[in-house]
């Protein structure tokens, strides 16, 4: 049995409110080596064009795929699931062990393209040391390095698009 999100909810809020004070580093789309994207199963068909795009201009892909329901996970070893049943606690926080996992992926930009109300991964975005992060800004989500707004009509490829082109021309020193 799964309890409301108020919980995880409060931990994210908890951990975002801390994160403007983290270290952070501008890091160009050309200047990255490896980028990590943390996205849900249900949007997998949206997300793995974006993610070929990536990889065609030779940048190390690593996806973390949330995983709801009995959706099959995928058998790359690039991508790494988080199972609902299994990887999160009753609270819906994300097992100690997950999060060392994701502890030691290096990456030198994490993408975060998770809808709202995914706060298992929003808890593991936080939680990742990587010193630049980019996501799409909801309400109350406002804690990334470059964030985009939303509007109803955008869609994840689009936004996906967007992020791309201004990782493209941020100037870092």
């Amino acid at each position: 049995m799964r309890l409301t999100n108020y919980f995880i909810k409060k931990k994210v809020q908890s951990l975002a409110s801390g994160a403007a004070s983290r270290k952070h580093e501008f890091c160009t789309l050309e200047d990255a080596g490896h980028i990590l994207v943390l996205y849900q199963a249900n949007d997998g068909e949206l997300v793995e064009p974006c993610l070929d795009v990536l990889r065609k201009k030779n940048k190390k892909v690593q996806a973390c795929v949330y995983v709801t329901g009995d959706l099959a996970s995928e058998t790359d070893a690039s991508y790494i699931p988080v199972h609902a049943k299994k990887d999160v606690s009753t609270w819906l926080v994300p097992s100690d062990a997950v999060l060392e996992r994701f502890r030691t992926i290096k990456a030198d930009i994490l993408i975060d393209i998770t809808r709202p109300g995914c706060y298992a991964l929003q808890y593991i975005a936080l939680r990742h040391p990587s010193a630049f992060k980019v996501g799409i800004k909801y309400p109350g989500q406002e804690w990334y390095d470059l964030g985009l707004t939303v509007t109803d009509k955008d869609d994840i490829q689009y936004l996906f698009g967007q992020i791309l082109f201004y990782l493209r021309s941020i100037r870092a020193k």
